[in-house]
C-alpha cells in the first residue's frame, strides 16, 4: 500500500468541482490541469504527467 502525502496533489481551481483521477498514481488535478494531450492519436486522449498513465480515452467528435 503506498501512502500520498497532501503536497502531490495538483492544487485544484476555486470554486471548480471537476476533476480528473489518475488510475496510475491517483493524481487529483482540475480537467483543464496540467495533463498532457496525445496529439499523437485521432482520439482526445490525456496523460498524467506524473506517471504518463492514460486518464481519458475517447473518440473525437
Amino acid at each position: 500500500m503506498r501512502l500520498r502525502h497532501h503536497s502531490e496533489r495538483a492544487p485544484r481551481a476555486r470554486g471548480s468541482k471537476a476533476a480528473l483521477f489518475c488510475p496510475g498514481c491517483s493524481r487529483e488535478s482540475p480537467v483543464d490541469g496540467d495533463w498532457i494531450a496525445d496529439d499523437g492519436t485521432a482520439r482526445q486522449r490525456l496523460l498524467c504527467p506524473a506517471c504518463g498513465a492514460v486518464v481519458i480515452d475517447q473518440p473525437t467528435f
